[in-house]
């Protein structure tokens, strides 16, 4: 239980600093303001949670089985980031005795990503009856718009301390108010509209409608003069190696996701062709281990044609025994890596350019 507190702490930690890096990058889904909502979700306790009940130990229920319900109070900031306090009162669900009450109440820390998902960190207050500690607890949730105003929202959580680690569920509806826009008083820098447009821009990607030829252009594409996306060419490179046992030519089921990479980019490139290269390990005659290394290639194309249903005429396979290895060396460590076979797709796609790749100096 603690090493799993101690995870806890670290990848919740890991999400943060990651989203504080990025934040500037990001824009928010919609403007800042205030809401209240109420919730209602199921608390899972630790399993070492007891109540003494006439000197008389008794276990709580297994499972999401205590009832929680409450109120919630946050602000959501223009950059995507939020901070909510909520309260839930406890009913919780005791093995053998009657039920008993509780409660749990605490404050986060969320950002909010532009598909709905969001992720928290904070600090939490839980009391089974008796027995009351503070806890350092994660979130995960996804919201989802109803109106201009309402939201509901569906959120897990994980919470730990030095003597127990709960698991919340749960869902709350939300109304919205004290709405900020910066977007709507400020002019757009990037592409400012001339002083003697008075036209709408729908989309808003700095185009006015009367001149706009794509309408609903996508947020955060850069566009030309007629509101379209500008597109540009991007690289792919794919690279595919799936290993062997030791005198086998069988494809471990292991390396069958990998292989199905390969095959999705190739139904969606269908005028890229690939060579299989295959390969043996140091140990044996060169004959024997050539022809193992072509049995090899030969596999993995059968898996790309039978399975992930490629043309065969698109496939090539070439067998060089054990004249590439990438360990020379016969040693337990280097042995395995060279019993494989390599493939490579590389090739080009048209793809919209994004004012992120712009910061990124593409």
């Amino acid at each position: 239980m603690r090493t799993c507190f101690v995870k806890t702490t670290a990848v919740s930690a890991a999400v943060l600093m990651g989203l504080i890096s990025t934040a500037a990058l990001s824009q928010s889904q919609s403007d800042e303001h205030t809401y209240f909502g109420v919730r209602l979700g199921l608390m899972n306790s630790d399993s070492d949670r007891f109540i003494n009940i006439d000197d008389v130990g008794f276990d709580y229920d297994d499972g999401f089985s205590h009832l929680g319900y409450g109120l919630q109070l946050g602000h959501r900031f223009g950059n995507g980031w939020e901070i909510r306090s909520y309260y839930d009162r406890l009913n919780t669900d005791v093995v053998g005795a009657s039920d008993d009450n509780g409660h749990s109440y605490g404050v986060d820390g969320l950002y909010n990503f532009r598909n709905g998902i969001y992720l928290g960190l904070g600090a939490n207050h839980t009391s089974f009856n008796d027995a009351s500690d503070r806890f350092l607890r994660g979130t995960l949730g996804y919201s989802l718009p109803i109106g201009e105003r309402w939201n509901a929202r569906v959120e897990y959580a994980y919470q730990s301390a030095s003597d127990f680690d709960d698991q919340y569920l749960g869902l709350s509806m939300n109304y919205a108010f004290g709405f900020r826009s910066a977007e709507r008083t400020e002019p757009r820098p990037a592409q400012p509209a001339p002083a003697q447009e008075t036209s709408r821009d729908s989309d808003r990607d700095g185009v006015p409608d009367n001149r706009d030829q794509c309408p609903n252009t996508p947020r955060g594409h850069v566009v030309d003069d007629e509101g379209c996306s500008v597109m540009v060419e991007q690289n792919i490179r794919h690279e595919l190696i799936v290993n062997f046992e030791f005198d086998s030519a069988d494809v471990r089921s292991r390396f069958y996701g990998d292989i199905e990479e390969l095959g999705a980019l190739m139904r969606d490139h269908e005028d890229v062709s690939i060579e299989i290269g295959g390969h043996a390990d140091l140990i044996g005659p060169d004959d024997y281990n050539q022809d193992l290394s072509e049995r090899r290639a030969e596999a993995v194309k059968q898996v790309l044609v039978e399975r992930f249903d490629i043309s065969a005429d698109r496939i090539s396979t070439r067998g060089y025994g054990k004249r590439r290895p990438v360990v020379d060396e016969i040693s337990l460590e280097a042995n395995p890596r060279n019993r494989r076979i390599e493939a490579t797709l590389s090739t080009t796609e048209e793809v919209p350019l994004t004012e992120e790749m712009q910061r990124r100096g593409y």
